[in-house]
């Protein structure tokens, strides 16, 4: 359930091999993401393996070409990086590990929300452009 009480649909897809496509479907909508093992670097030095998801957030793959709300956007991608987690995934869409905040402001034109320590933008503008790089 999402917090305008709206439910969320299912992932599906199995994350085995070098790619492949993870669905999610809600209703008799369905959103076709591809992914691809991707290596991480970690803070320490070390690397570790995950994924490498691509998709055009904007529009249903069925019925095709039909538009996503920007809020239902990030229900989704939010839910994705919920689904990934359980599978023992990490993403180039994860939030970052420290969602903490500087002082100073986001540099998104207009926006007077903190910013992310470490990031120029905040949670919001992070969100979106996780969406806007995967297309």
């Amino acid at each position: 359930m999402t917090l305008d009480g709206s439910s969320i649909g299912e992932f599906s897809g199995g994350l085995v091999g070098r790619d492949g496509h993870i669905l999610y479907r809600e209703a008799a909508k369905k959103l076709t993401i591809y992914w691809e093992m991707s290596v991480h670097n970690e803070s320490d030095g070390s690397r570790s393996y995950g994924v490498s998801v691509t998709c055009d957030f904007q529009y249903w793959a069925r019925p095709k070409g039909e538009p996503i709300s920007e809020h239902r956007q990030l229900e989704i991608l939010a839910a994705l990086r919920e689904w990934l987690h359980i599978q023992g995934k990490r993403s180039n869409v994860d939030l970052p590990s420290d969602l903490s905040e500087d002082l100073a402001n986001c540099l998104h034109r207009g926006c007077y929300r903190m910013r992310l320590s470490g990031f120029y933008y905040c949670r919001q503008h992070y969100d979106l452009s996780s969406l806007a790089n995967n297309r």
